[in-house]
């Protein structure tokens, strides 16, 4: 149960898994914030010594979730939804934590909690974060689907403009979406004075997904103007 002595309202956060590897903007996120008290849940716990976090609750999926699963997509050809025992289960788990607001990191995970969206009273956020604004939904049912979990969600956030357009096309009211981006703790990357390569080959590397929104044509143009001075 959440600490009744803290003054602070109580915020959710659900997440399939707490937490992967590269998850580690959620992180920055949840225990970055000072004005509420956040606690999560989850379906299941991972890289514990890497995101240490202890207002936890874990639901897990049933153990015929499968069979649910393939009940609702192969036979129905629609998202699956969570079923009626794991929507008490999360419901008792925000009363029992006094929660007043719950935030669902993704978009295509929140589709599977739309029940729980649409039976818990308080408010309800979603936000899309990249890819997951894409996943499934050349599939019409898939599509109306979350049509119906962006018309549910109170607000909807998105890390980009281009995010935000993409949501909007999905038929989101763009008034409910507020753009709200990645933070970067600078405070975490202090500068380094680099060395000139000693056989004078320079090496950069840009990790991202292939498409115009990582800034790789600005990268490119960086370097260009770099090899002109070196």
């Amino acid at each position: 149960m959440s600490d009744s002595t803290d003054p602070k309202p109580v915020a959710a956060f659900y997440c399939a898994t707490f937490l992967k590897p590269e998850m580690l903007h959620i992180y920055r996120q949840i225990t970055g914030l000072r004005r509420l008290h956040p606690i999560v849940i989850a379906q299941k716990r991972e890289n514990v010594d890497l995101f240490p976090f202890d207002k936890i609750d874990i639901v897990a999926k049933p153990s015929l979730h499968f069979l649910r699963r393939f009940w609702f997509r192969q036979i129905r050809n629609n998202p699956w939804q969570i079923s009626a025992a794991e929507l008490r289960s999360l419901i008792e788990v925000l009363n029992r934590q006094n929660a007043q607001l719950l935030h669902i990191f993704f978009g295509h995970i929140a589709v599977h909690l739309l029940p729980l969206i649409r039976a818990w009273s308080k408010p309800s956020i979603v936000s899309f974060h990249g890819a997951d604004v894409l996943v499934d939904m050349e599939k019409p049912a898939y599509r109306k689907t979350t049509k119906q979990m962006l018309d549910a969600v109170t607000r909807v956030f998105v890390r980009s403009a281009s995010l935000q357009r993409a949501v909007v096309e999905l038929g989101c009211e763009e008034n409910k979406i507020d753009i709200v981006r990645t933070g970067i703790p600078l405070n975490e990357f202090p500068f380094r004075e680099r060395e000139f390569p000693t056989n004078g080959e320079w090496r950069f590397v840009q990790a991202s997904r292939l498409i115009e929104k990582k800034g790789l044509a600005t990268t490119l143009h960086a370097f260009t103007t770099f090899l002109s001075h070196y």
